[in-house]
């Protein structure tokens, strides 16, 4: 079996000794800054360094690039000496640890510690050694070569107009391309997204267009709509396959003409908003069934973002889910689970129908259910298969957090509200599809709701109705 790898600055010979006694192989750098710029001969599975006060920004520095490139490798601080503000400044950086002590012993136990807590990352590496670069673009994680090819491909059209058309399936993470593609095409405007899908079939081209004082009834004071909201900037049309076909005419000639005419106005209006559009349905497929017009199509389909989905990246699995957990527990201020090898052998082998949001919403299923001991594979099948019951305490834990990050001074009391109402809304709806056993209609009249507003809902909370059948 072979040794894991520890890169670090440590000068001292008892250290690395010390280190090395642990059953490791040590590539010794001879400062921070030296990590960024060395080859690895394969993954690292610890970054260990030396602070000072004298060069600290340094390490600080370096511990956010290695953040972003290795967001799942461990870093450890030896620093004897430093300050209690600078030890917390260190924390928050998204170190794991810091040792205080002159001693090596106690930074031994704590490199060992922190090894034997490493449950999945070998496994992981072994997925994806076939890529040399970090795992982090924008927000997205991926270690995955399709993936990294998708990116580079976002990032060579950003600053382009051309319009994008990202296809892929439920929870692949198309919205976070979308902005990405936005973040990067330096347009001075503002990204604004719009579910085609939600909003009533009579009332998208208000929406999309505005409308003017009086053009329909209820329409009491004219209304900029979300295309001008973008003027300047982006407009992201979430699934773009459910759009109606008047919308769809009114969509088309905005692009042809890049002009729009509000409701109920005489005028046009000139805009310059860059589309970014998605579906998870195949437009070449509706469009032959006459429910997508072929001209739009085609308007929009001028580069093709194909999203694979997580089944077909394996590597990003335990990537996903390390990250997951890692930072749920620390949201709920709670210890991250433990797991067996039967437990992430089944964590690899099942599909994710529902993609990274499913592997997410997974993910604080399991951290909140504080399992005792190691996880195993019935585990897995348990906490999947079944909508965990909530206990009294994993609802605290629920709210304590949510409290935590809402109650700001310095906000406005609707800003402190608004994470409170979405986590009762959330708990909400859940409670419903429960009663209803995941079906849709039925809880949307129970809730006194449309089913489109559900539906948007359930999407916007991460809510899959199959957890919820009988």
């Amino acid at each position: 079996m072979e040794k894991p790898l520890l890169v670090c600055t440590l000068s001292k010979r008892q250290a690395r000794t010390a280190l090395e006694s642990e059953g490791c192989d040590l590539l010794v750098v001879s400062s921070a800054e030296q990590i960024l710029s060395t080859e690895f001969p394969r993954s690292p599975r610890l970054f260990v360094m030396t602070a000072t006060a004298e060069n600290l920004e340094e390490v600080l520095g370096v511990i956010s690039v290695l953040r972003n490139q290795w967001p799942l490798t461990d870093i450890l601080i030896w620093a004897p000496g430093i300050e209690n503000e600078q030890v917390r400044i260190l924390f928050q950086s998204g170190v794991r640890d810091v040792c205080l002590s002159q001693s090596e012993e106690p930074l031994q136990r704590l490199v060992k510690e922190t090894l034997e807590n490493q449950q999945f990352l070998p496994r992981m590496h072994d997925l994806s050694h076939q890529r040399k670069k970090g795992a982090r673009f924008e927000s997205m994680l991926s270690r995955s070569l399709a993936m990294w090819d998708l990116f580079e491909l976002c990032t060579r059209v950003a600053p382009t107009d051309a319009t994008v058309l990202i296809v892929g399936e439920t929870g692949t993470g198309k919205e976070l391309l979308a902005r990405a593609v936005h973040r990067r095409s330096g347009r001075s405007g503002r990204f604004v997204a719009a579910n085609c899908a939600s909003i009533p079939a009579e009332l998208i081209n208000s929406e999309l267009f505005g409308h003017e004082k009086g053009a329909f009834t209820g329409a009491e004071r004219a209304k900029k709509g979300l295309v001008m909201h973008a003027n300047g900037g982006t407009l992201f049309l979430d699934e773009i396959g459910d759009m109606p076909p008047e919308a769809q005419l009114c969509l088309l000639r905005m692009l042809q003409e890049k002009r729009i005419r509000p409701v109920g106005s005489q005028s046009e209006v000139e805009i310059d908003v860059r589309i970014v559009a998605a579906t998870n349905v195949l437009l070449d497929e509706a469009v032959r069934e006459g429910r997508f017009r072929e001209d739009l199509f085609y308007r929009l389909d001028v580069i093709r973002v194909n999203v694979p989905p997580l089944r077909q990246r394996p590597e990003d699995i335990f990537l996903l889910f390390g990250h997951f957990t890692k930072r749920l527990a620390r949201h709920y201020g709670l210890e991250p689970p433990v797991f067996t090898d039967s437990f992430l052998d089944a964590l690899l082998d099942y599909e994710w129908p529902g993609n990274v949001r499913q592997l997410e919403n997974f993910s604080e299923r399991l951290v909140l259910a504080r399992f005792p001991s190691a996880l195993t594979a019935r585990d897995f099948a348990r906490l999947r298969s079944t909508n965990l019951a909530e206990t009294g305490q994993t609802l605290e834990h629920k709210q304590q957090a949510v409290w935590r990050k809402s109650i700001d001074a310095s906000r406005t009391l609707q800003e402190n509200l608004e994470p409170v109402i979405e986590q009762l809304e959330r708990e909400y709806l859940r409670a419903k599809l429960k009663q209803n056993s995941g079906r849709v209609a039925e809880t949307a009249d129970a809730a006194g709701i449309s089913r489109r507003t559900l539906l948007r809902k359930m999407k916007q909370y991460g809510i899959e109705k199959q957890d919820f059948k009988d």
